[in-house]
């Protein structure tokens, strides 16, 4: 941080306060360590309020950056105490997925949701091989559901054998988790042989799949429900 003095500039007045705040000195664009060059701090606030935010226009004094970012600290004009706001300029991730599906397997919802992350700041070559971990841990977690005998079994096998051995009594999910495995593969090996699949692909077939096993959750529940009162 650098202690730099910066005119304020506070709601319905229009002359400026001079207030001293510490500026980053990392640039958050090009991420050098920088001299930052302050211009002006505004808040919607009035100076004779005991708590206010304000918000510093500054620029990156790299030469080949000088881009402009806004530093944001909550501010007390009495005692001069400032304390930065950190802000993260990353837009919330939108992760699409049945409800319930968290039910039967978390570590899908987490992996799957970072991967969608990683293909949001177009890391595709990481995505493809997230979705295709998000898919096994999605199938194992459902066959271990219907076999918990042989959980430690179905962990340490390989993600086809699995798809073949335990839902062969169910031909849709096994057909989609099977579609999805043949192109999550072509994700983590060096030629692909399926130049007409890609990563929409693979997250229609695996999004398919979780609908279906959701579904079934859902059955088991509303099963359940009628059971009871029957």
């Amino acid at each position: 941080m650098l202690k730099v003095k910066v005119p304020v500039y506070y709601n319905s007045s229009t002359t400026a306060s001079e207030a001293t705040f510490d500026l980053p000195n990392k640039c958050p664009h090009c991420g050098e360590t920088i001299f930052p060059r302050a211009y002006k701090g505004v808040s919607e606030q009035s100076y004779g309020e005991d708590k206010k935010t304000v918000a510093i226009s500054a620029q990156c004094s790299n030469d080949s950056c000088k881009k402009y970012f806004i530093a944001a600290y909550n501010y007390n004009s009495y005692t001069e105490i400032s304390e930065y706001i950190p802000y993260s300029y990353r837009p919330p991730i939108k992760v699409e997925l049945p409800e319930n599906i968290e039910k039967v397997s978390p570590n899908f919802v987490e992996i799957y949701s970072q991967a969608t992350t990683a293909e949001s700041e177009k890391l595709n070559q990481i995505a493809g091989v997230g979705y295709r971990k998000a898919l096994e841990f999605l199938v194992k977690d459902y066959a271990i559901r219907y076999n918990p005998d042989e959980t430690e079994k179905i962990k340490t096998m390989l993600l086809g054998p699995v798809i073949k051995q335990y839902l062969s009594d169910f031909k849709k999910l096994q057909t989609l988790a099977t579609a999805a495995t043949w192109i999550g593969n072509d994700e983590t090996h060096y030629v692909r042989r399926h130049e007409d699949k890609d990563i929409k692909s693979m997250k229609r077939f695996i999004r398919a799949a979780a609908q279906y096993i959701a579904a079934e959750y859902d059955t088991e529940d509303a099963t359940d429900f009628t059971e009871e009162r029957a």
